[in-house]
């Protein structure tokens, strides 16, 4: 204290600290002054742009700047002229800080993904039939029970505009967050919200702001006038054919599609005919027609390509465009059913032909016209077709002729083992590639409900058809289930098996579930009446006494139990071992399209069963010896499979009630039409684009409507000479393979 007194009174020390500060408080003002004029001159030089915009908004903000420099410069002189001088730490305390503004903080919305949002079945409280109402599936998905759960997950009802992007069924028996144990339906929701969340991969993401839907369709940089006289064959009405004409006609694009079946309405008819009379329309059937095979089927729209991607979800929105049930969109495992698609494919038809197209029913491609090196048309021959209260087309058509064009799209399915024979012989490059066999095993519905669900949840399955509740009702009454305790109903059950380990005998093979139809039948996929070859099929209630599902194992392109076949014919060695095998069950059969069929506790022990339960294959079942059928060495896969992987995955799939029909073959082309990976034409041969499940390069009805889009683009490109651009025709290369 006394030093502070002598240093205050001393003039010399007190006239040299107020020149120190002088020279500070200028140094100081000199220095912002710089800054500010300097700010100036880049602003004249940038016109207030770039950075400097966001910091200092125009002129106006100088001046302020200005004005506030020479307030504080002046504030500052006057303190010096009268404030007298103190040490550092008494200093500190009296400084005048400027008054600033403080900043406002603005919480924006922001919309989230939140994953694995789950809901307890009795919560949810689902009746039987709301998967198939007619309101907006977003509304009839968004129960309150789901909003709780939302909110627990999120810890705050701060948010809004809820939506769902998925919901899905998890039957595990694992700890839910109530901690009771048991099934959960598990959703995927959208939210906007102003609370701050943590950015979690797959669990919490924030989603970017103002995201565009690209669309799919190829016209929008396009000279159409390049278009205008241009004409495009299609082959084959399936997924693949469907979707490349629509494609074709959103870009103006005339196109002539051919099929050799009928229409879905004159088809049913003729499935009706073989179901009731064992008359088998070799032209249309369960394989050929409107839709191709997987119409009827369950209408799986599952797909290993990407759920998720632009053009996925681009069928998806389509395929409710023309009638699908918008759940669809929402659905984990979503699938349409043989009913559903009937409607739906009635109203793309119509679609197409009002944007010009022409489609011709019961006209079947007999050959393909290369000339060289280039397609320019097919050769067809024709029966009249039966489309209800329509007229296709005003001119009369050939029963056998030509069209030419400047395309053909040949999206035929894997069944028309005719359109290989013809395209061998015209020189066309085909590939082998590998392929599954087996048989449809059905167990009835109400074991498979207990396998998936357990005693305490497999009476909460329930269909709405009284022979199939009552049945599941019954099963579980002895013993007594804990039924009384849930008031929540749960979807029928499917499954999916599959193993790359089961030992044939000498090597390890693939065996898999494929194509399972809860609450389905069996039916005839054959095409010819000396063969026998089935399949499975779902209506969209999925409320049958059954359920089937293929169990296949893999035979290599360079198989050995090809070998015998390969010689007399080559690269369509595949497709005459299948036709073998078919021939093989409807001899055994007794013909007449009666399936031969086998316990699977039998084929286990390799006997032929005397007996066997009722089955949905309605044209006749005979017990036989299943087993004898393939060579060894599949039959011991599948076997082995049977026994040492899937019954521990599932207990108790093997049972007596389990049966074996045989058989199935028609899992996937043997074939495959070789294609330039870029521009999706046939190698060697020009103007010719291979597409879907019979060129090889699908498997499944989302796939192969993908690759019909992807096919159409590159025939758009193909005319017009456009390029397009590396990340689309990517997507075009995304479907080879891509089985369900």
């Amino acid at each position: 204290m006394m030093a502070i007194t002598n240093q205050e009174s001393n003039p010399s020390i007190i006239k040299t600290q107020t020149i120190m500060a002088a020279n500070s408080r200028l140094t100081c003002r000199t220095n912002i002054q710089v800054l500010v004029t300097a700010l100036c001159v880049f602003h004249c030089v940038q016109g207030w742009s770039g950075s400097l915009q966001n910091h200092l908004r125009g002129p106006q903000e100088i001046h302020r700047l200005r004005l506030a420099l020479n307030e504080a410069i002046s504030n500052d002189d006057g303190a010096a002229n009268t404030r007298p001088l103190q040490s550092k730490k008494a200093d500190k305390k009296p400084k005048a800080m400027p008054i600033t503004r403080r900043k406002q903080v603005r919480k924006t919305i922001q919309s989230w993904r939140i994953f694995g949002v789950e809901v307890h079945p009795d919560d949810l409280q689902l009746h039987a039939n709301d998967k198939r109402t007619k309101q907006d599936s977003q509304a009839a998905f968004l129960h309150p029970s789901v909003l709780t759960s939302l909110s627990k997950r999120l810890k705050t009802t701060d948010y809004t505009n809820v939506r769902i992007v998925r919901r899905s069924l998890d039957a595990r028996m694992k700890r839910r967050p109530d901690g009771t144990v048991g099934p959960r339906f598990v959703y995927v929701l959208d939210v906007d919200t102003k609370a701050r969340l943590k950015q979690q991969p797959g669990r919490t993401e924030l989603q970017p702001a103002n995201i565009t839907q690209q669309s799919v369709s190829s016209v929008d940089n396009l000279n159409a006038e390049s278009l205008v006289n241009k004409r495009v064959i299609i082959v084959g009405a399936g997924p693949a054919g469907l979707f490349a004409a629509l494609q074709l006609a959103k870009s103006g694009v005339k196109f002539i599609l051919l099929e050799r079946g009928q229409p879905v309405e004159r088809r049913g008819r003729d499935i009706g005919a073989l179901m009731h009379r064992r008359d088998l329309n070799i032209e249309s059937n369960f394989c050929f027609g409107e839709g191709g095979a997987g119409t009827w089927s369950d209408g799986k729209l599952t797909t290993r390509i990407g759920r998720n991607s632009q053009t996925v979800r681009s069928v998806l929105e389509t395929l409710v465009e023309f009638g699908a049930p918008s759940s669809i969109l929402l659905e984990g495992a979503p699938h349409l059913g043989t009913d559903n698609l009937v409607r739906l494919l009635r109203n793309m038809r119509k679609h197409l032909r009002g944007l010009g197209g022409e489609i011709r029913f019961g006209t079947k491609m007999t050959n393909i016209i290369i000339k060289n090196g280039a397609v320019s048309g097919v050769a067809y021959e024709s029966v009249p077709s039966g489309e209800r209260g329509e007229i296709p087309f005003t001119h009369e058509v050939e029963a056998q002729g030509e069209i030419h064009g400047d395309a053909v799209i040949l999206a035929t399915g894997h069944s028309a083992r005719d359109v290989y024979e013809r395209l061998h012989d015209a020189g066309v490059q085909l590939e082998p590639k590998g392929f599954a066999v087996g048989f449809r095993i059905e167990h009835p519905q109400k074991i498979i409900n207990k396998i998936q669900y357990g005693n305490e949840w497999g009476p909460s399955v329930v269909t709405g058809k009284v022979p199939t509740d009552v049945a599941n009702a019954e099963y579980f009454a002895e013993p007594a289930s804990d039924r009384s305790n849930h008031n929540g109903t749960l979807p029928v059950p499917s499954y999916r098996l599959a193993t790359d380990d089961a030992f044939d005998g000498e090597r390890n093979r693939g065996v898999y579930s494929f194509c399972m139809c809860p609450g389905g039948q069996i039916v005839p996929a054959s095409t010819d009446p000396d063969e026998v070859c089935v399949n499975g099929m779902s209506f969209s209630r999925r409320d049958s006494q059954w359920a089937n599902s293929a169990l296949v194992v893999t035979v290599d392109a360079n198989d050995s139990v090809l070998d015998e076949y390969k010689e007399p014919h080559g690269v369509l060695s595949g497709i005459a071992f299948q036709r073998d095998m078919e021939r093989r069950a409807a001899v055994m059969g007794g013909g007449n399209l009666v399936v031969p069929v086998q316990r699977v506790t039998d084929f286990i022990n390799e006997v032929a069963s005397t007996s066997t339960p009722a089955s949905s294959y309605r044209l006749g079942t005979k017990p036989a010896a299943c087993h004898d059928i393939y060579p060894t060495c599949l039959t011991t896969a599948l076997r082995h499979a049977l026994v040492h992987r899937f019954d521990g995955q599932m207990d108790g799939y093997i049972c007596d009630d389990a049966v074996l029909h045989a058989v199935e073959t028609r899992t996937s082309s043997p074939v495959r039409i070789a294609r330039d990976e870029v521009n999706l034409k046939a190698v060697g041969i020009a103007n010719l684009f291979p597409a879907g499940e019979g060129a090889g390069f699908a498997g499944g009805i989302v796939s192969a409507a993908v690759d019909g889009i992807s096919v159409g683009e590159a025939v758009i490109d193909s005319l017009t000479g456009n390029t397009r651009e590396r990340d689309q025709l990517q997507r075009r290369q995304s479907t080879a393979d891509s089985f369900y």
